[in-house]
C-alpha cells in the first residue's frame, strides 16, 4: 500500500507542508522535527518511495492560462526557461496556475509523481492559487510577480527604474505634459509603473492632469475593448498630452493604432513610450520606443537560483531586482530641435 505524506503528518502531528519539507532537508526544518519526521516515514515504509534529488530533473512552470497564451512576451519567457532548463540537464514542464485551485494534497502527489525538483512561476496570479503552489514543499521561485502571503524568492524587472528612465528621456526630449496609459490594477508591474511614473513626474516639478491618466485600460479587456476605449476619449473630445508612458507596449501598439485612425500623428502630434520590448513594437512603423525589462536576464537568473535550491537543499526568500534599459525607437522627437529652429 502506498504510503502518504498526509499519513506521515497525521503520525507526527505536523503540516503535510512540513513533512515536504523535511523530507527534502529543506534548512527551514528544525533538525528534532526533521529526525521525527523521517523516522516516522520509515517506520511507515515511505523512505523506499523517496527519490533522490538527482532523479528530480523535472522543472515546473507556472503561469495563467491568459499569460501561457501570449504569443510572444510571455512564450518568450517560456522558451528561454526551456533552454537554460535543459543547458543545466533539467527538463520543463508547464501547467495552468488555474490547476492549483485543487487540493494541495492532491497536487503534491501530482508533483511527486512527475518528479518535478522545483517550481517557476512566471506573472500574477490569484493568492489562494500561489498559496497552493507554495505549500508543495518543493523550492519556487516567482519571476515578475509580488506575494505577500507567501516568503518567495522573486526576481522582477525593477519598474521604478523604468518609469524614471521614461519620464526623463521625455523631459529631455522637450516634452513637458505626460500622460499614462494602463490600470494599477492588472498587475503587480503596472501598478509600480503608475505609482513610479507618478514619483518621478513630481520629481521633475510636474503636475499630472487627471484627463491623462487613461486608467481604464486593462491587458485583460482584449485588443478590441482597449481600442474602443481608446477610440471613446477621443470621440468624447479628449485634450491629449503631449506624450504618454504606457504600461506595456501591447497598449502603446493600440494607442497607435487607433490615433492613426483618426488623424493623430506619432510622434509628431502624440509621443509614445512603452515597457517590456515586445518583438510587435519593433515591427511598427514608426518602431516603438520602449523599456526593456530584460527578459534573458530575469529568465537566467531565475533557473540558475532555482536550480542551487534544489541542489543545495536549502531556501531562502529574496525580491531581487534586475535593471531595465530604455529602447529608442521613432515614437518620441526631439522637440528641443523644433523649439530652438
Amino acid at each position: 500500500m502506498k504510503v502518504t505524506l498526509k499519513q506521515i503528518a497525521e503520525k507526527t502531528g505536523v503540516s503535510i507542508n512540513t513533512v515536504s519539507l523535511a523530507l527534502r532537508g529543506m534548512s527551514s526544518i528544525s533538525d528534532e522535527t526533521r529526525e521525527r519526521v523521517v523516522r516516522a516515514a520509515r517506520e511507515l515504509g515511505y523512505h523506499k518511495q523517496l527519490k533522490t534529488p538527482a532523479g528530480r530533473r523535472n522543472l515546473c512552470l507556472v503561469s495563467t492560462g491568459m499569460h501561457l497564451q501570449d504569443s510572444y512576451f510571455y512564450m518568450e519567457f517560456y522558451q528561454l526557461f526551456l533552454s537554460y532548463a535543459s543547458a543545466h540537464g533539467y527538463t520543463m514542464l508547464a501547467m495552468e496556475a488555474e490547476y492549483f485551485q485543487n487540493n494541495s494534497a492532491e497536487i503534491r502527489e501530482r508533483l511527486e509523481q512527475s518528479a518535478i525538483g522545483g517550481i517557476l512561476s512566471l506573472g500574477d496570479m490569484k493568492e489562494e492559487m500561489f498559496q497552493n503552489l507554495y505549500q508543495s514543499g518543493l523550492p519556487v521561485v516567482a519571476v515578475g510577480a509580488r506575494y505577500y502571503k507567501s516568503p518567495v524568492c522573486t526576481f522582477i524587472e525593477d519598474n521604478q527604474m523604468a518609469a524614471h528612465q521614461a519620464v526623463r528621456f521625455l523631459l529631455e526630449s522637450g516634452y513637458k505634459r505626460i500622460g499614462f496609459a494602463g490600470s494599477p490594477l492588472h498587475s503587480i508591474a503596472f501598478s509600480e509603473r503608475y505609482f513610479a511614473f507618478r514619483q518621478a513626474c513630481y520629481t521633475a516639478g510636474l503636475s499630472v492632469r487627471p484627463d491623462d491618466e487613461w486608467l481604464e485600460l486593462m491587458p485583460e479587456y482584449g485588443v478590441a475593448e482597449n481600442e474602443r476605449q481608446i477610440l471613446s476619449r477621443l470621440d468624447a473630445g479628449a485634450d491629449l498630452p503631449e506624450a504618454f508612458f504606457c504600461a506595456h507596449d501591447l497598449l502603446a501598439i493600440s494607442m497607435m493604432k487607433v490615433f492613426r485612425q483618426r488623424g493623430i500623428r506619432v510622434p509628431e502630434d502624440v509621443a509614445l513610450i512603452g515597457v517590456d520590448y515586445n518583438p510587435i513594437g519593433q515591427i511598427m512603423e514608426p518602431r516603438l520606443t520602449s523599456v526593456d525589462v530584460c527578459c534573458r536576464a530575469q529568465a537566467e537568473a531565475a533557473v540558475r537560483k532555482l536550480i542551487a535550491f534544489i541542489e543545495s537543499g536549502t531556501y531562502s526568500p529574496a525580491r531581487i531586482l534586475l535593471p531595465t534599459v530604455l529602447r529608442v525607437g521613432g515614437t518620441v522627437q526631439d522637440r528641443r530641435k523644433q523649439d530652438r529652429g
